[in-house]
C-alpha cells in the first residue's frame, strides 16, 4: 500500500512490444489520411493495428498525442541527411510533393487546424519550423556564394519555396517531380538565382 500523500506508481504491465508500436502508428497515420482526425478514433486505430484499445492507451493518453506521434513516425521514414544546397533542396522537395500520400497527409494536417489546433501546432513546431529555418540557412549560404545578389533577403527565398509548396499542395491535379522542380526553379531564377555550374 502506498504511503499517505505519495503518488501511486502506475503498473504498465508487460514490456512494450516495438512491433505493436509500429503497427499502431502505421494504423493511426493511415486512418488520419483516409478519414481525417475526426475519423481516426482510438477504437478504429486499435482495430486496424490488431491490438486492444488498452494497448493503445498504455502508450498514448489521447488521440491527439497518438496522431502527433504518428506524424513524427511518418517523417522518420523519409528524413535523410539535410540538404546542403538550393538545388538539392528543390530536388528533395519536388520528390516529396509529387507523392500522392504525402500530399494527402498535408491536406489532412491543414484541415485539422480548426478542430484540432494542437495537432497542427505540434506539427508546425516539431517539423515545419526546423525545416523553414534550414531553408533560410541554405539561402544565406547561396547568397554568400554569389548565387543570389548580395542584397537578397534569405527569408524571401524561404517564403518563395514555401509558397511554391503551398501552390502544389492546393493544386487540383497531381504534378510530377519534374514539373514541380521546373516551377520552383523558374521562380528562383526570377529572384536572381544562378545555379552552381561546378556541381
Amino acid at each position: 500500500m502506498a504511503e499517505p500523500g505519495s503518488v501511486a506508481r502506475v503498473d504498465r504491465g508487460r514490456p512494450r512490444n516495438p512491433g505493436n508500436d509500429a503497427a499502431i502508428l502505421d494504423a493511426a497515420l493511415d486512418l488520419f489520411i483516409k478519414r481525417g482526425a475526426a475519423g481516426a478514433s482510438i477504437e478504429a486505430i486499435a482495430r486496424q493495428a490488431g491490438v486492444a484499445k488498452l494497448t493503445v492507451y498504455r502508450r498514448w493518453q489521447s488521440k491527439e498525442e497518438l496522431l502527433i506521434a504518428a506524424l513524427e513516425h511518418s517523417r522518420e521514414s523519409v528524413d535523410e541527411a539535410p540538404p546542403s544546397t538550393i538545388d538539392d533542396l528543390v530536388d528533395r522537395t519536388a520528390e516529396l510533393l509529387s507523392q500522392p500520400r504525402f500530399r494527402a497527409l498535408m491536406a489532412r494536417v491543414i484541415g485539422a487546424s480548426v478542430d484540432h489546433p494542437e495537432l497542427v501546432q505540434a506539427y508546425r513546431k516539431r517539423h515545419l519550423e526546423p525545416r523553414t529555418t534550414a531553408v533560410a540557412q541554405i539561402a544565406q549560404q547561396a547568397i554568400a556564394a554569389g548565387q543570389f545578389t548580395r542584397d537578397t533577403d534569405p527569408t524571401a527565398v524561404q517564403d518563395a519555396i514555401s509558397s511554391a509548396m503551398a501552390f502544389v499542395l492546393l493544386h487540383p491535379d497531381e504534378m510530377t517531380a519534374a514539373e514541380i522542380k521546373q516551377r520552383v526553379r523558374i521562380l528562383l531564377q526570377h529572384m536572381g538565382y544562378q545555379p552552381d555550374q561546378t556541381s
